[in-house]
């Protein structure tokens, strides 16, 4: 099901799974590169890791128009999981597309639609994850954590690949089956911050209020002093530190 390629440095994984997609690349095609130079996340911002220090991988994915909006939901629990059979080590959820552990940001998700490589009834999303493996040091804004501090041996860039490529297959046929509500209650028991004070900083306005839980589109619902507020994307920002 898996094809992929290795590269020592590119600009984006995502860039080169988007094109790959164009031309017609089946599902599964993936991207590893040691080094990104223009690497992204959510909302235009970059991702930058030193060379070699992170898993850097971008996998085409062909949903159904009714799964699709879930992917990042299942992406990420497929995370939780690979980091559970791989390494032992238990990390946690951050709406939308982050992955806790050891009280900061152990890895990121991103999930772009490339419209152009649609197929009948099948959307062409491609799946970006960005991994510490062994970040020395993060700056002083950012709350980072690193697989090598949380795992007993040294952690393996294709050990963890293979875990998540493989854990990503179940959850997918789960969402495809049963959408988000088949997800809904392991992403409950990982999840940061349900049931507390939170604020999301969206692209137009904030929202505060108690996080309570995701809807069947993976929106994520804040209930406010005006009534429940369902935020597509956003920063989440918690009372208390991540865990």
């Amino acid at each position: 099901m898996t094809e992929i390629v290795r590269l020592a440095r590119v600009g984006s994984t995502q860039d080169v799974v988007r094109a790959a997609a164009r031309s017609g690349a089946a599902e599964g095609y993936c991207c590893v590169a040691d080094e990104q130079t223009s690497g992204r996340g959510r909302q235009g911002r970059s991702w930058v890791a030193p060379a070699g220090a992170a898993l850097l991988a971008s996998v085409l994915l062909r949903p159904s128009e009714q799964a699709a909006p879930g992917v990042p939901i299942a992406a990420g629990l497929a995370v939780v999981d690979a980091l559970e059979a791989a390494f032992a080590v238990a990390a946690r959820l951050r709406w939308p597309n982050d992955v806790v552990a050891g009280g900061g940001k152990l890895a990121g998700l991103l999930a772009e639609v490339e419209p152009a490589a649609a197929q009948s009834g099948r959307v062409a999303v491609v799946l970006g994850l960005g991994l510490n493996l062994t970040v020395a040091e993060f700056p002083a804004a950012v709350a980072g954590a690193s697989l090598h501090r949380l795992a007993a041996a040294p952690p393996d860039r294709d050990t963890l690949l293979e875990a998540w490529l493989s854990a990503l297959r179940p959850r997918l046929a789960t969402l495809e089956a049963a959408g988000i509500a088949g997800l809904r209650d392991d992403w409950r028991r990982h999840a940061v911050g349900l049931g507390e004070p939170v604020e999301v900083r969206g692209p137009i306005e904030v929202v505060r209020g108690t996080a309570e839980d995701i809807d069947g589109d993976g929106a994520l619902l804040v209930r406010t002093p005006a009534g429940v507020v369902r935020v597509l994307a956003g920063d989440v920002h918690l009372s208390p530190p991540p865990a």
